[in-house]
């Protein structure tokens, strides 16, 4: 799903001092990364420590979505195309750090998700490598296109690999 910019905010590039950064291997240290002591269980306690992630071809920004920065933008909060000025990218989706090597993730992005469970799987299955526990949020059964947005049912953590 490739969906056009609702206003022109969207394709405004983050800046670096806007709260952009880099994901990195686990430990994720950093101190602003807002976190859960637990999985998001609604929308609402999804909202407060939800990140964006993207890929692009050489690195893979991420921000929370409710940075300061985004508050002033017109939808209140940035979106994938702020991570990328509205360039291509791969893939794109939502991320909470629950701990310094647990991730919580989904390929929710209007713009840019994960066209199919496959290339999600490989998403993952990379983020394991690069030594993460992660819960994926998975595709829905019943329409494999289309990524879900919350767990169904208890979340599988899958070990580094």
């Amino acid at each position: 799903m490739r969906r056009q910019a609702n206003n022109d905010d969207e394709l405004l590039p983050m800046p670096d001092e806007g709260g952009v950064y880099e994901l990195t291997a686990p430990p994720a240290l950093i101190a602003h990364f807002p976190r859960h002591s637990s999985l998001p269980a609604t929308d609402e306690t999804a909202r407060e420590a939800r990140h964006l992630w993207v890929i692009r071809p050489d690195d893979v920004p991420i921000a929370l979505e409710t940075c300061a920065w985004g508050k002033d933008l017109e939808s209140g909060c940035i979106k994938h195309s702020n991570l990328t000025g509205g360039a291509a990218a791969h893939s794109a989706g939502e991320i909470w750090f629950i701990g310094d090597d647990r991730i919580a993730i989904n390929a929710g992005s209007g713009r840019y998700g994960a066209q199919s469970s496959t290339e999600f799987k490989m998403i993952t299955d990379s983020l394991r490598r690069s030594g993460y526990f992660v819960a994926s949020m998975g595709f829905d059964v019943d329409n494999i296109s289309i990524p879900n947005t919350v767990f169904v049912g208890d979340p599988e953590w899958e070990a580094p690999i």
